[in-house]
């Protein structure tokens, strides 16, 4: 908590805004809350959870709290297999959550957080994690809430499109382009069966197979929205820092041409 204030202190000084992804305390590990959880106690806990961190990331003047939906992730064979993809032990199967129990569960989980929001004043976000099959379903979330926002990640988009057959990341940005209102931005490398994410957009990787369209979906969700922010989600230690100002003013160059506006500090 000593650290976060710090945080808050620094960015007030400076003019400028953080947002917080969960968990916000380190001390409680790395635990996001099971949003679509169909046990009641551990739905409970979930709840619980995201009203602690939403007054904590109110408190400390957060501009936005971003959780993961779904969470657990729910999806069941057939998937391209790569290893990275969450395991039985950390996945819903379409058995374990059925869709008519996912829309139940994603309804309740959005009233409660638009009540949230309005109770606390704090933006809250959800970020995208895999669905499966269940896509028509988390759109219509979104839209029946138009109040939560959207956080697209171009690795997960990209990684879902790969492992998941018939899944289409442009009718998708279609439906959601209105209500991104935050990008994690970051390429996939695909190497036989497994994958490497977290990777800069470069542009000689724009045309390699073997790398995901990260920058593609960019810009075709500013052909459609241009107003998002946009989190550099790369390790930055794979660039030099001349690529990175290249991957900088790229960016900025791209979402300018859109009609967006763009502040890079």
């Amino acid at each position: 908590r000593e650290a976060l204030l710090q945080v808050s202190d620094f960015c007030r000084s400076q003019r400028v805004a953080f947002g917080v992804h969960a968990p916000i305390l380190g001390d409680a590990g790395y635990r996001l809350p099971q949003v679509n959880a169909p046990e009641p106690e551990v739905f409970r806990e979930a709840l619980e959870q995201i009203l602690t961190e939403v007054r904590l990331a109110s408190s400390v003047g957060a501009d936005y709290m971003l959780f993961h939906y779904p969470f657990y992730p729910v999806f069941q064979e057939p998937f391209t297999p790569y290893p990275r993809l969450p395991d039985p032990e950390h996945r819903y199967s379409y058995n374990q959550l059925s869709k008519p129990k996912f829309r139940e569960m994603s309804k309740r989980l959005f009233e409660f957080l638009c009540e949230l929001q309005l109770r606390y004043g704090q933006r809250i976000v959800l970020e995208h994690d895999f669905f499966g099959d269940y896509e028509d379903v988390f759109v219509d979330s979104f839209q029946a809430y138009p109040e939560i926002g959207f956080v697209l990640d171009t690795a997960r988009l990209d990684i879902t499109r790969r492992a998941f057959h018939g899944f289409d990341p442009y009718h998708f940005l279609d439906r959601m382009a209105s209500q991104v209102y935050l990008v994690h931005y970051s390429n996939v490398f695909y190497d036989e069966d497994k994958f490497t994410h977290h990777l800069p957009v470069l542009p000689e990787h724009d045309h390699d197979v073997n790398y995901g369209d990260a920058c593609a979906y960019l810009r075709y969700l500013a052909d459609r929205n241009s107003r998002f922010h946009v989190t550099f989600e790369h390790n930055a230690s794979l660039m030099t820092r001349q690529q990175l100002h290249q991957i900088y003013s790229r960016t900025a160059l791209m979402l300018e041409e859109k009609g967006g506006h763009v502040l890079i500090r």
